[in-house]
């Protein structure tokens, strides 16, 4: 039961599709009639006097901050910009008018996904927030939000730029200032190489030392003694050279008549 409002205004319509929007309550503390009335009291009383059963209606425990929260909802509801609904949505989600997003989104008729994306938009700053649905697109609004940091704040700057003189800010032109963003990272990591006159990097290593460590390296994992290894790689002593042998004795060569004699005949 609900304390019946002190009104005699009828709205006509009610009598033809019923009540549409909720109606917010808050416990009175009377048993009989253990609900006051905070905001819909033309909706009720059209409900009475056409005969409705019931009427949908938030109901909540009466603290400010429920009420606030539920109050916005219901204005949000007569209002067409994004932006009212998605402030009303996390009043009450902070306040704890309702449990999740889901729920939610079973209260008010609006798709979960519609109101995780209308919610994101809050991340925008406010100077972008007041043009939404006016001079922004809310789709347009919607990509920008999901913008990794720096690339949305090139795009609210470019936005900024367009809006303050007096022009909308298009689809078209937020793809425009992507591309801008990637050219103008692309000329200069290009002239960060052609103009510099030293190497960026340039790593100085020693092939011996190099070489040493990977041998440690592959000792400790061979579990082989480094010394073992070198004495298998130090150079084994040659030995020495047999002498030639002996030469016989042979008698000096003579010289008769011109010729020489070298002693190889008795």
């Amino acid at each position: 039961m609900i304390i019946p409002p002190d009104i005699t205004e009828v709205i006509p319509s009610i009598g033809q599709l019923g009540v549409l929007q909720s109606v917010l309550l808050k416990l009175s503390g009377n048993p009989e009639q253990p609900y006051e009335i905070v905001d819909g009291d033309r909706r009720v009383n059209s409900a009475l006097r056409y005969h409705l059963d019931t009427v949908p209606a938030i109901i909540t425990d009466g603290t400010r901050g429920q009420i606030a929260a539920a109050s916005a909802i219901l204005n949000a509801a007569r209002s067409s910009n994004p932006i009212d609904g998605a402030r009303s949505w996390k009043i009450a989600l902070e306040e704890g008018q309702f449990g999740s997003v889901a729920e939610l989104a079973k209260h008010v008729h609006i798709g979960v996904q519609t109101i995780k994306k209308r919610l994101k938009l809050l991340d925008l700053p406010e100077d972008i927030l007041v043009h939404v649905g006016v001079s922004v697109a809310e789709g347009v609004a919607e990509k920008m939000a999901n913008l990794p940091a720096d690339y949305q704040a090139d795009a609210i700057d470019a936005a900024l730029r367009q809006l303050d003189a007096g022009k909308k800010f298009t689809a078209a032109d937020l793809k425009l200032s992507q591309t801008r963003r990637v050219e103008d990272r692309e000329d200069s990591i290009d002239a960060l190489f052609d103009l510099s006159p030293l190497p960026l990097l340039e790593i100085t290593q020693d092939p011996i030392q190099e070489l040493a460590t990977e041998v440690q390296r592959l000792c400790q994992a061979r579990n082989v003694p480094l010394e073992h290894l070198l004495d298998l790689l130090r150079p084994t002593p040659s030995l020495p050279l047999p002498a030639p042998p002996a030469r016989p004795n042979r008698p000096p060569a003579t010289v008769r008549d011109g010729r020489v004699n070298l002693g190889l005949r008795n």
